[in-house]
Protein backbone atom coordinates (compact mmCIF):
# COMPACT_ATOMS: atom_id res chain seq x y z
CA UNK A 1 0.00 0.00 0.00
CA UNK A 2 3.47 1.89 0.25
CA UNK A 3 2.42 3.08 -3.56
CA UNK A 4 -1.45 4.83 -2.19
CA UNK A 5 0.57 6.85 0.00
CA UNK A 6 3.04 8.10 -2.35
CA UNK A 7 0.64 9.09 -5.18
CA UNK A 8 -1.71 10.88 -2.47
CA UNK A 9 0.95 12.77 -2.10
CA UNK A 10 1.86 13.35 -6.20
CA UNK A 11 -1.57 13.94 -6.50
CA UNK A 12 -1.75 16.99 -3.71
CA UNK A 13 1.07 18.23 -5.60
CA UNK A 14 -0.72 17.89 -8.92
CA UNK A 15 -3.42 19.96 -7.50
CA UNK A 16 -1.75 22.48 -6.23
CA UNK A 17 -0.48 23.79 -10.05
CA UNK A 18 -1.49 26.63 -10.62
CA UNK A 19 -2.35 27.04 -14.02
CA UNK A 20 -3.96 30.24 -13.89
CA UNK A 21 -1.39 32.08 -12.69
CA UNK A 22 1.37 30.32 -14.64
CA UNK A 23 -0.43 30.94 -18.20
CA UNK A 24 -2.01 34.60 -17.22
CA UNK A 25 1.56 35.91 -16.78
CA UNK A 26 3.22 33.74 -19.52
CA UNK A 27 0.48 34.98 -22.01
CA UNK A 28 -1.39 38.07 -20.85
CA UNK A 29 1.47 39.19 -18.80
CA UNK A 30 -0.69 39.46 -15.32
CA UNK A 31 -1.20 37.33 -11.92
CA UNK A 32 -5.42 37.22 -11.89
CA UNK A 33 -5.35 37.09 -8.64
CA UNK A 34 -4.57 40.83 -8.77
CA UNK A 35 -8.12 40.78 -10.67
CA UNK A 36 -11.63 40.54 -10.10
CA UNK A 37 -12.23 38.12 -7.12
CA UNK A 38 -8.36 37.38 -6.74
CA UNK A 39 -9.53 33.95 -7.00
CA UNK A 40 -6.42 32.09 -8.92
CA UNK A 41 -9.47 29.46 -10.62
CA UNK A 42 -11.29 28.70 -13.50
CA UNK A 43 -13.97 31.16 -13.64
CA UNK A 44 -11.77 34.63 -12.29
CA UNK A 45 -9.54 33.07 -15.38
CA UNK A 46 -12.11 33.24 -18.14
CA UNK A 47 -13.06 36.75 -16.66
CA UNK A 48 -9.61 38.07 -16.97
CA UNK A 49 -7.68 36.14 -18.99
CA UNK A 50 -10.09 35.83 -21.72
CA UNK A 51 -11.62 33.01 -22.96
CA UNK A 52 -9.18 30.78 -25.33
CA UNK A 53 -6.46 30.74 -21.96
CA UNK A 54 -9.47 30.83 -19.27
CA UNK A 55 -10.57 27.37 -21.11
CA UNK A 56 -7.39 25.73 -20.73
CA UNK A 57 -6.93 27.02 -17.15
CA UNK A 58 -10.47 24.85 -16.72
CA UNK A 59 -9.21 21.86 -18.42
CA UNK A 60 -6.02 22.11 -17.10
CA UNK A 61 -7.10 21.90 -13.62
CA UNK A 62 -9.66 19.25 -14.12
CA UNK A 63 -6.55 17.22 -15.60
CA UNK A 64 -4.48 17.57 -12.74
CA UNK A 65 -7.31 16.08 -10.76
CA UNK A 66 -8.50 13.34 -12.85
CA UNK A 67 -4.85 12.18 -13.99
CA UNK A 68 -4.43 10.09 -11.37
CA UNK A 69 -8.15 8.49 -10.62
CA UNK A 70 -8.30 7.90 -14.72
CA UNK A 71 -4.93 6.13 -14.48
CA UNK A 72 -6.68 3.57 -12.08
CA UNK A 73 -9.66 3.39 -13.64
CA UNK A 74 -7.70 2.08 -16.38
CA UNK A 75 -5.95 -0.31 -14.28
CA UNK A 76 -2.50 1.24 -15.47
CA UNK A 77 -1.98 1.58 -11.58
CA UNK A 78 -2.96 -1.76 -10.37
CA UNK A 79 -6.43 -0.62 -7.84
CA UNK A 80 -5.12 -3.52 -5.49
CA UNK A 81 -2.12 -1.32 -4.69
CA UNK A 82 -4.05 1.84 -3.81
CA UNK A 83 -6.69 3.70 -2.44
CA UNK A 84 -10.03 4.52 -3.85
CA UNK A 85 -9.51 6.16 -7.26
CA UNK A 86 -11.59 9.22 -5.52
CA UNK A 87 -9.48 9.97 -2.72
CA UNK A 88 -6.65 11.29 -5.11
CA UNK A 89 -9.08 13.52 -7.39
CA UNK A 90 -10.38 14.78 -3.41
CA UNK A 91 -6.66 15.40 -2.34
CA UNK A 92 -5.73 16.80 -5.64
CA UNK A 93 -8.84 19.07 -5.03
CA UNK A 94 -7.55 20.66 -1.73
CA UNK A 95 -4.04 20.86 -3.19
CA UNK A 96 -5.50 23.10 -5.99
CA UNK A 97 -7.42 25.03 -3.22
CA UNK A 98 -3.82 25.27 -0.30
CA UNK A 99 -1.77 25.08 -3.11
CA UNK A 100 1.89 24.70 -1.67
CA UNK A 101 3.50 26.98 -4.11
CA UNK A 102 1.36 29.90 -3.47
CA UNK A 103 1.28 29.91 0.32
CA UNK A 104 -1.50 27.46 0.41
CA UNK A 105 -4.03 29.51 -0.88
CA UNK A 106 -6.11 29.13 -4.28
CA UNK A 107 -8.89 28.22 -6.05
CA UNK A 108 -12.64 26.63 -5.29
CA UNK A 109 -11.93 22.98 -6.52
CA UNK A 110 -14.78 23.35 -8.81
CA UNK A 111 -12.97 22.45 -12.50
CA UNK A 112 -11.21 19.83 -10.11
CA UNK A 113 -14.52 17.96 -9.07
CA UNK A 114 -15.54 18.07 -13.15
CA UNK A 115 -12.45 16.56 -13.57
CA UNK A 116 -11.96 13.82 -11.73
CA UNK A 117 -15.39 12.76 -12.16
CA UNK A 118 -15.21 12.99 -16.01
CA UNK A 119 -12.17 10.23 -14.83
CA UNK A 120 -14.06 8.71 -12.26
CA UNK A 121 -17.68 8.27 -14.31
CA UNK A 122 -18.74 9.88 -17.75
CA UNK A 123 -22.23 9.43 -16.93
CA UNK A 124 -21.91 10.74 -13.20
CA UNK A 125 -19.92 13.50 -14.89
CA UNK A 126 -22.56 14.42 -17.47
CA UNK A 127 -25.69 14.29 -14.32
CA UNK A 128 -23.25 17.11 -12.86
CA UNK A 129 -22.83 19.12 -15.88
CA UNK A 130 -26.91 19.36 -16.44
CA UNK A 131 -27.58 20.58 -13.00
CA UNK A 132 -25.23 22.76 -13.48
CA UNK A 133 -26.22 24.44 -16.87
CA UNK A 134 -29.91 23.88 -15.44
CA UNK A 135 -29.35 25.57 -12.08
CA UNK A 136 -26.81 28.38 -13.89
CA UNK A 137 -29.58 29.51 -16.44
CA UNK A 138 -32.13 29.87 -13.81
CA UNK A 139 -30.11 31.37 -11.48
CA UNK A 140 -27.34 32.55 -13.34
CA UNK A 141 -24.76 32.54 -10.54
CA UNK A 142 -21.28 30.33 -11.25
CA UNK A 143 -21.29 29.82 -7.48
CA UNK A 144 -24.68 28.48 -6.53
CA UNK A 145 -25.01 26.16 -9.84
CA UNK A 146 -21.20 25.21 -9.27
CA UNK A 147 -22.21 23.93 -5.27
CA UNK A 148 -25.76 22.74 -6.40
CA UNK A 149 -23.39 20.50 -9.09
CA UNK A 150 -21.32 19.01 -6.14
CA UNK A 151 -24.00 18.28 -3.51
CA UNK A 152 -25.76 16.12 -6.83
CA UNK A 153 -22.65 13.96 -7.00
CA UNK A 154 -23.36 13.25 -3.02
CA UNK A 155 -26.83 12.31 -4.17
CA UNK A 156 -25.36 9.79 -6.24
CA UNK A 157 -22.74 8.59 -4.16
CA UNK A 158 -25.93 7.94 -1.70
CA UNK A 159 -27.71 6.19 -4.28
CA UNK A 160 -24.97 3.84 -5.06
CA UNK A 161 -24.36 3.43 -1.33
CA UNK A 162 -28.31 2.23 -0.74
CA UNK A 163 -27.99 0.03 -3.55
CA UNK A 164 -24.49 -1.43 -3.89
CA UNK A 165 -23.26 -1.10 -0.61
CA UNK A 166 -20.67 0.73 -1.48
CA UNK A 167 -20.11 4.29 0.46
CA UNK A 168 -16.95 5.70 -1.02
CA UNK A 169 -18.25 8.20 -3.52
CA UNK A 170 -20.83 9.56 -0.98
CA UNK A 171 -18.10 9.43 1.50
CA UNK A 172 -15.18 11.28 -0.47
CA UNK A 173 -18.10 13.76 -2.54
CA UNK A 174 -19.15 14.83 1.17
CA UNK A 175 -15.85 15.85 1.96
CA UNK A 176 -16.18 17.58 -1.79
CA UNK A 177 -19.08 19.43 -0.94
CA UNK A 178 -18.05 20.57 2.54
CA UNK A 179 -14.72 22.00 0.70
CA UNK A 180 -16.54 23.84 -1.94
CA UNK A 181 -19.28 25.21 0.25
CA UNK A 182 -16.41 26.69 2.74
CA UNK A 183 -14.85 27.88 -0.37
CA UNK A 184 -17.90 29.83 -1.69
CA UNK A 185 -18.82 31.36 1.30
CA UNK A 186 -17.41 34.96 0.43
CA UNK A 187 -20.12 34.35 -3.05
CA UNK A 188 -22.61 33.47 -0.58
CA UNK A 189 -22.36 36.55 0.86
CA UNK A 190 -22.33 39.15 -1.94
CA UNK A 191 -25.53 36.77 -3.39
CA UNK A 192 -27.19 38.19 -0.27
CA UNK A 193 -25.91 41.36 -0.36
CA UNK A 194 -26.81 41.94 -4.40
CA UNK A 195 -23.43 42.29 -5.26
CA UNK A 196 -22.73 38.98 -6.36
CA UNK A 197 -21.69 39.16 -10.83
CA UNK A 198 -24.36 37.15 -12.94
CA UNK A 199 -23.16 35.43 -16.22
CA UNK A 200 -24.69 36.37 -19.07
CA UNK A 201 -24.14 34.41 -22.11
CA UNK A 202 -26.96 31.69 -20.76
Amino acid sequence: MWLGYVLLVVAYLFGSIPFSIILGKKFKGIDVREHGSGNPGGTNSLRFLGRPIGMWVVILDGFKAGIIVLLIQWNVIPQDMVFHPLAYGVTAAFGHVFSIFIGFKGGKAVACTVGMMIAYNILYAVIMFVVFMGVLKLFKFVSIASTLSVLTAVIIGLVVGFTQGAWQMAIYMAILFALVVFRHQSNYKNIINKVEPKVTWI
